[in-house]
């Protein structure tokens, strides 16, 4: 009798939750992701059948299962053999070759890798303080998969960041000053001719010829808003027809400063963020229990929503006029932003990584220099040496912007 009871209370939970109604505002979603079976890795390696550039849309650059999404991408035998090419927003095109060099390169013991690899990465930013996790985890897993693959197999990594100052412009204000000039506001003009120089020459000279880019917020979209075209969308016209991007779930921005950023330098403050679409596009896919699925745009309910992730200027466009398509990996809960690199300062020169950062901040009037001392060496090195983790600082709000909709 007991256990008839039981069986029947648990046929009962299963037809509410069946018959659980979906708010009105979210059905059309739910109705199209319950069709929708291909996996963010699997949608990202089709596109390649298709097009020969494909631009990954980065969340923050802190988060790290992005990371883990992309290595699953790179370390497929499709992608090895089909395209094997990667060019990153992220690190420095004055260190690309270094870069390349490690992820090469075959290390007798796993110690002298990790020594390398922290040098290399620390040189590819200016100021030498860029300390988020994935992308040095990122290449080491990188050095990891070449060393298992013939030469020809092997993947490229082409960082294609602003490249680093000269030791003449690192000398005095004027020279950073110049510097900043010729680099910053046209940055998104330079990454792309960086990208393109060699994707032309890989188009000539390599057995495979194409390549995935990955571009953090604007770097990635396909038409500009701002004076400084859009990584994007110099390849859409150069490459037209053959080029696709990819936005990855992530969060809006609005046309307002993170008051938490206050005391950075301008061009390093961040701008307040909700839940795209209010929360609706998240609550949908939790609805639908969907964590993990790739599509197009055009012809889903998503690409003909308003482009809320850009809200700087006024803009009637809406997602599939701006993206192929959205992978959503995980839900915003689930995401997780690690700081701190491994032996980050071996091999350092402290005092000019000191001088470095102050001359830059006073040029951009961040704020007061910094006295290289014993203590401060021992606080930058437990600081930015030691792995940490956090969720989103506002996740809690985040969440219940995104429950409202499934209280129905």
């Amino acid at each position: 009798m007991k256990k008839r009871f039981i069986g029947l209370t648990f046929f009962l939970i299963s037809i509410l939750a069946f018959c659980q109604k979906t708010n009105p505002e979210l059905t059309k979603y739910v109705n199209f992701l319950e069709k929708q079976n291909v996996s963010a890795k699997d949608y990202v390696l089709d596109l390649f059948k298709k097009y020969d550039i494909v631009i990954l849309c980065e969340r923050q650059h802190t988060e790290t299962t992005q990371y883990d999404l992309i290595y699953d991408i790179v370390s497929s035998p499709y992608f090895e053999k089909n395209v094997g090419n990667i060019f990153t927003e992220v690190g420095s095109y004055s260190n690309r070759q270094n870069t390349l060099n490690f992820i090469k390169n075959k290390f007798s013991n796993d110690s002298l890798k990790q020594i390398k690899q922290a040098e290399v990465y620390r040189n590819g930013f200016f100021p030498n303080v860029w300390y988020n996790t994935n992308f040095y985890d990122f290449t080491g897993k990188l050095n990891t998969l070449n060393s298992t693959l013939k030469n020809k197999r092997q993947i490229n990594l082409f960082t294609s960041g602003s490249i680093n100052p000269s030791v003449e412009e690192r000398k005095n204000e004027q020279g950073m000053k110049d510097y900043l000039i010729n680099n910053y506001p046209k940055r998104d003009s330079l990454m792309a001719s960086y990208i393109i120089k060699t994707f032309d020459s890989l188009s000539q000279n390599s057995t495979r010829k194409k390549a995935l880019v990955i571009m953090n917020y604007r770097h990635a979209f396909s038409k500009s808003y701002t004076k400084d075209r859009n990584v994007g969308d110099y390849f859409f016209e150069k490459y037209k027809g053959r080029t696709a991007n990819v936005y990855i779930n992530y969060l809006a921005s609005l046309n307002k400063f993170d008051e938490r950023d206050k005391d950075k330098a301008k061009m390093f403050q961040g701008m307040e963020q909700v839940p795209i679409q209010n929360g609706k596009w998240d609550a949908s896919f939790k609805f639908s229990g969907k964590e993990n699925v790739g599509f197009n745009f055009k012809d889903s309910p998503f690409g003909k929503d308003n482009f809320d992730v850009w809200q700087a200027t006024k803009t009637d466009d809406k997602y599939e006029d701006v993206f192929t398509g959205f992978v959503y990996y995980l839900p915003i809960e689930k995401h997780i932003n690690s700081f701190g690199v491994k032996n980050f300062f071996i091999n350092s020169d402290l005092k000019k990584i000191i001088d470095d950062w102050n001359l830059f901040d006073k040029v951009t009037k961040k704020s007061e220099p910094r006295v290289l001392s014993k203590e401060l060496e021992e606080s930058y090195k437990k600081e930015i040496e030691t792995v940490k983790t956090r969720k989103y600082t506002d996740l809690e709000k985040f969440q219940e912007i995104i429950n409202q909709w499934l209280k129905y």
